[in-house]
């Protein structure tokens, strides 16, 4: 299990929350596992705004998984929570898979009419990867093994997986399904 924690800041909760779930996300596409639990701090003030995200991420399964985050603007609670939750629900409708944990947070400032509620929701999605995008990925990592001297152990696969924004897991799948095996990917000294 590990944790994952990014925070931000910015003018407005909407500007810090973005900021957030882009590098939460831009990190839990280069590991393993499923999203357990999520944790959300939400602060705004007079100096501007404050979010931190944490996420608990466990297991070693390479599924797609990310944090969904929204801030709505509302004349009442009510408004704003309806708001909120209807932009989730319309980027979470035809997805597979599951909402694990959700973080709910409602600010009301002095001005009147000027409620903000702040959904975070993290989603293990079924999918693992299209089939298309791994054929593609395991016909270039074909083409660059065979500019190798068809010598996988050459290859430096966190940097791969960085690149193609996937798992180590997934680099080492698709190089058995190019009939390496994990003994073949060892460098001898």
């Amino acid at each position: 299990m590990r944790i994952i924690s990014e925070t931000a800041s910015g003018s407005t909760v909407s500007k810090a929350l973005s900021t957030v779930v882009e590098r939460i996300n831009q990190r839990l596409a280069v590991i393993d596992g499923v999203i357990m639990k999520v944790n959300t701090d939400v602060s705004s003030g007079p100096a501007g705004a404050y979010v931190t995200v944490s996420v608990a991420v466990g297991g070693s399964e390479p599924r797609r998984k990310r944090v969904v985050g929204i801030n709505e603007r509302g004349a009442t609670r009510d408004s704003a929570m309806a708001k909120a939750a209807e932009k989730l629900n319309k980027i979470l409708a035809g997805k597979k898979g599951e909402v694990v944990d959700v973080f709910t947070k409602t600010i009301t400032t002095p001005l009147p009419g000027r409620i903000y509620t702040t959904i975070v929701a993290a989603v293990n999605e079924d999918v693992l990867e299209s089939v298309v995008e791994a054929k593609q990925r395991r016909g270039r990592l074909k083409k660059i093994v065979e500019l190798l001297g068809n010598n996988p152990s050459t290859l430096n696969i966190s940097q791969v997986a960085r690149i193609y924004g996937v798992s180590r897991l997934v680099i080492y799948k698709d190089l058995e399904e190019l009939g390496y095996t994990r003994t073949s990917l060892k460098k001898s000294h």
